[in-house]
């Protein structure tokens, strides 16, 4: 499929007339916005099946190397981190990747190169290939930092430090590293609060700290601004991550073309476009520009109310 084809379909008020309607209820107990819902549905998941089968072939193609990658997502609250790992790792062997997430840290782990080590622990070695971060380290720049957790001295030492941590334990180590950070609406985070809410499989979602996110929006906005100025050594890969299904693909293009010769070899055998979709990803400069168009940086709060 071309990467033209457009994956979100417009919510259009799609006007039926009443006996049309009264039909499809009877027939197939659903409604045209209900049906039309489906279609789109089942056209998304087909467009998402194409790049799954790429990575289950670049699977087969690297299968007997030693690569190893690192896949960080960050993002606010419902940007669908762990969704995005699940779609991403859907066909993938279960052998060749570990997800982690992290409870609240302790206190010995909070301390400096502890904070590091605490997360340095899972990076990917014998046993599996990728690992796939949701959340990541930046939480103490990210989370922290917005919700007042740590104290200015933990934020400060966390930024003066990171991009030396990614050099000398990513990079230079030969892993291969994924950085992304997904990007949503703020209307985008309260519809989805709400649903989350709304349906009993998700309560077990909602935390304090969700509970506060559309609150301190303007903080957590100030974090997303000092994360992409201060740390894109290695480079932020920024996802909109406010439809279904788009920020999933092009996290499966990121992986892929981690090896240009394994790349170029799917890219053929399947006729895929592997370069990204302008209109989903962008670099870190990419979106400051935007946020600064959109007003986000006039908004945002301009210093963090530091734990004491």
């Amino acid at each position: 499929m071309n990467q033209k084809t457009h994956l979100h379909h417009n919510q259009k008020n799609n006007s039926v007339d009443v006996k049309t309607e009264n039909w499809l209820i009877k027939i197939f107990w659903l409604t045209f916005a209900k049906l039309v819902e489906i279609v789109g549905e089942y056209k998304a998941n087909q467009f998402l099946n194409e790049y799954r089968e790429a990575l289950a072939l670049w699977e087969e193609y690297t299968r007997d190397t030693k690569n190893r990658i690192i896949v960080t997502l960050d993002g606010r609250d419902t940007a669908w981190k762990w969704s995005n790992i699940k779609r991403v790792t859907y066909d993938l062997p279960n052998a060749r990747f570990k997800v982690q997430a992290f409870w609240k840290p302790d206190i010995e782990e909070r301390f400096e190169y502890n904070w590091f080590d605490r997360y340095k622990k899972y990076f990917p070695w014998e046993k599996w290939w990728i690992t796939f971060f949701d959340r990541s380290w930046y939480n103490r720049a990210w989370v922290e930092a917005a919700m007042w957790f740590c104290t200015e001295e933990e934020y400060n030492w966390f930024m003066t430090h990171v991009n030396q941590f990614e050099k000398d334990d990513i990079i230079d180590e030969w892993i291969k590293f994924v950085k992304v950070y997904l990007s949503i609406k703020k209307e985008v985070q309260k519809d989805r609060l709400k649903r989350r809410s709304e349906k009993i499989r998700k309560r077990h979602k909602i935390s304090h700290i969700d509970q506060q996110a559309q609150e301190k929006w303007n903080y957590y906005t100030l974090a997303k601004a000092k994360i992409l100025e201060l740390t894109d050594d290695p480079s932020w890969l920024v996802l909109d991550s406010n439809e279904r299904f788009l920020s999933v693909v092009e996290i499966i293009k990121a992986i892929i073309n981690t090896s240009d010769e394994v790349a170029s070899l799917v890219s053929n055998e399947l006729s895929i476009d592997l370069s990204p979709n302008p209109k989903i990803a962008r670099t870190s400069m990419q979106e400051l520009k935007l946020m600064e168009k959109r007003w986000d940086l006039e908004r945002m709060k301009k210093s963090f109310n530091f734990k004491q």
